[in-house]
């Protein structure tokens, strides 16, 4: 069996549109997260200098790093003070929304910018004070306007459309009471681009398809079925030795490209951040009580067990086909169509059970399914399906091909 297993990977290998396919997905990606790093633009706070690159990256952690620390009542208080301050002082300030930053800087100074605008752009303000301001009045605890926050959201439905039932609403205020107060606020841009990109891994799903679309395919195709399947090793051990060498390959090249692009982030933007709480990244509406770390893990598992449900899916339409083009087609079809859907309202919550789509949106947004008191989120959906596509289209490929008429 082995001997067999190391065969078929060197066919997977050999499969010029699957390589092809697969390197330049890993190297779109390395790209644009270089890309992303080089051309990044900021002004520093402390010096009023725009920065580029490398420069603009420690401008922004200096920033963030200013912020670090526990968000106390006492401490969002007197951040909600700081930005009324700031907003105050440019509404007395006639013209000043007409300036642009190196205007205000030059007009009234640095410290001026740094006590109006600057501040008022920071997204950590936003963000804090914002929460705060969810409730009406202002909240004078974090966990109290993150909680009106949420209240808000439910109460409007996902997207405005999709209205929360209240086994919903309880799943997810549930789901949210698990998350500590107060929570420590500090830099975490690694781990944020990681999931932030988290998305495109379904180009990697894709890659991998084209790569097992001649698995059975190619055997009819270049006519070797009818050589092979008389044999009792090609009825027997050769579909296992086919399905076992697919779910290698997805599994080494789904490490490979996880660990080259979370790598890569990690030594441009440093690893700090790790045990921070995921609303620091991804905003404090996020329910799920997870640590960035904990919801990188779980959403880059999500992502490898997709990848496994797509190749089986690959494998049994390679199975029922003579070309791998329909093998091609077909599931980057699956992968695509998701982000076509979004733009139908009334079919999004569908459209987010396709790779792309619903990895972009998994510990993100609060996207559930109901029937009638069960409820699951949209990462345990995406896992029972994906996981039950693997299990039960694996075994239905290795079937159809033994099954195969070579006459």
């Amino acid at each position: 069996m082995g001997t067999l297993i190391r065969f078929e990977l060197r066919k997977i290998l050999g499969n010029r549109a699957g390589m092809v396919s697969c390197v330049l997905v890993l190297a779109m990606l390395l790209a644009l997260t270089v890309l992303n790093y080089t051309t990044s633009v900021t002004r520093d706070f402390f010096t009023g200098e725009v920065t580029h690159g490398a420069e603009a990256q420690q401008s922004y952690r200096t920033l963030q790093e200013s912020h670090a620390g526990l968000l106390t009542d006492e401490r969002v208080a007197a951040d909600a003070a700081t930005l009324d301050a700031a907003n105050q002082l440019i509404e007395d300030t006639p013209g000043l929304h007409e300036l642009d930053n190196q205007q205000i800087i030059g007009t009234y100074g640095l410290e001026f910018w740094q006590q109006t605008r600057a501040v008022a752009e920071d997204d950590y303000y936003m963000e804090v004070v914002g929460t705060l301001d969810s409730a009406s009045p202002r909240a004078t605890s974090l966990k109290d306007g993150a909680e009106a926050r949420m209240e808000g959201a439910l109460d409007q439905g996902f997207w405005g459309y999709f209205r929360y039932s209240d086994v919903e609403k309880a799943y997810w205020r549930n789901l949210e009471d698990g998350i500590s107060w107060p929570m420590e606020w500090g830099y975490m841009q690694g781990w944020h681009d990681v999931l932030e990109w988290k998305a495109f891994s379904g180009l990697a799903v894709v890659a991998v398809c084209i790569a097992l679309s001649g698995v059975f395919a190619g055997e009819y195709r270049d006519r070797t079925a009818a050589i092979v399947l008389p044999t009792r090793q090609g009825k027997r051990a050769l579909p296992a030795a086919k399905v076992a060498a697919s779910l290698i390959f997805t599994t080494a090249y789904w490490l490979l490209l996880a660990g080259l692009v979370i790598g890569l982030r990690v030594v441009l933007y440093g690893a700090d951040g790790w045990d921070l709480p995921l609303q620091v990244s991804q905003g404090l509406d996020v329910p799920y009580p997870l640590t960035v770390g904990q919801a990188v893990v779980l959403a880059y598992a999500l992502g490898y067990l997709v990848a496994l449900g797509m190749s089986a899916l690959a494998l049994l339409i390679s199975s029922k086909v003579r070309s791998t083009m329909p093998v091609a087609a077909i599931t980057m079809a699956f992968v695509f169509m998701g982000v076509l859907g979004l733009f139908m309202t009334p079919a999004a919550k569908i459209a987010l059970l396709t790779p792309f789509t619903g990895l972009s949106y998994a510990y993100d947004y609060m996207v559930s399914y109901a029937a009638g008191p069960l409820v699951a989120d949209l990462p345990t959906v995406l896992a029972v399906l994906y996981g039950a596509m693997l299990v039960a289209f694996t075994p239905l490929a290795m079937r159809a091909f033994k099954r195969h008429q070579v006459a």
